[in-house]
């Protein structure tokens, strides 16, 4: 009798990135600053040397002279490389005396969604996203793609978020890195090219100009068999606290969906599978 028949093995895997460049400050600008700052550090160490013919007393003074520079560059440096977090803010209570209460000295005030917003976020709780346990397909990756939305959504609405709209721009970078990760048989965010999330959003023209502030995220998963499912990559996605910050993040109010039904060979070789991108963005003015 032939032995028991072995089905296929599944697997998932997933990917986040999020670039959070808030500003007007052009990208050449930012790129320039450092490289600027490291030459003069390198060139002011390269002559730093006290000459012998002074006197004691010169060669005393500038001694000290460098190593006061050379703190400052040291603390400069530090400074560049490890940002000392913002101090914490915390709540002092008021001494209770006869007839007070005692309370914090301050409040943060959190934001109150607005009536229409509200309105908003409960018609998402209240509908049920359709087609989630669908395996993509070419013929059916439209309903794929709204249930991902669909998904995606209402956790952000469990989360008191408002819910990301489609954007063809961002719906076209989704589209052209998941169709890359297939042909170029790879699975990353940046491309063997060189190719970021930024570049691939840029060049759809969803980014205006130079001098416009946008933050910008991308989540990406692979899924093979009953794993390539929306309701599995998207649960993949909501246990991964990077792409969930992605997922839930306040600012963006666009995002873009793409499905593409199979994976790269070069991590799932000759699985059934699908591939996924979504984009997240928005255009701060």
């Amino acid at each position: 009798m032939p032995g028991p028949r072995r089905l296929p093995a599944s697997a998932l895997t997933v990917l986040a990135c999020a670039a959070l460049v808030v500003g007007s400050a052009p990208a050449s600008a930012a790129a320039t600053g450092p490289l600027t700052t490291a030459r003069a550090a390198a060139h002011h160490r390269a002559g730093a040397s006290c000459a012998k013919g002074s006197t004691r007393a010169e060669r005393r003074a500038c001694r000290s002279h460098l190593r006061s520079q050379q703190v400052k560059e040291a603390a400069a440096k530090q400074h560049v490389a490890k940002p000392r977090p913002p101090k914490k803010v915390r709540a002092k209570k008021l001494s209770a005396k006869s007839g007070e209460t005692t309370e914090p000295s301050s409040t943060v005030a959190q934001p109150t969604p607005t009536p229409r917003t509200a309105a908003t976020i409960a018609t998402v709780l209240a509908t049920p996203c359709q087609n989630t346990e669908l395996t993509p397909e070419a013929d059916n990756l439209p309903l794929v793609r709204e249930a991902v939305l669909c998904l995606i959504n209402r956790k952000r609405a469990e989360d008191s978020e408002s819910p990301l709209v489609a954007s063809p721009e961002l719906e076209q970078a989704a589209e052209s890195h998941c169709q890359e990760l297939i042909a170029d048989n790879y699975f990353a965010h940046i491309s063997p090219s060189g190719e970021t999330p930024v570049d691939r959003i840029r060049n759809t023209g969803y980014i205006p100009g130079p001098n416009v502030g946008y933050v910008i995220g991308e989540n990406l998963a692979w899924g093979t068999y009953q794993l390539s499912t929306p309701q599995a990559i998207v649960a993949a996605w909501i246990a991964s606290p990077g792409h969930l910050a992605n997922i839930l993040e306040a600012q963006y109010k666009e995002t873009g969906i793409a499905i593409t039904p199979s994976v790269p060979e070069s991590v799932a070789p000759g699985a059934t599978g699908a591939t996924y991108a979504q984009e997240f963005g928005v255009i701060i003015p």
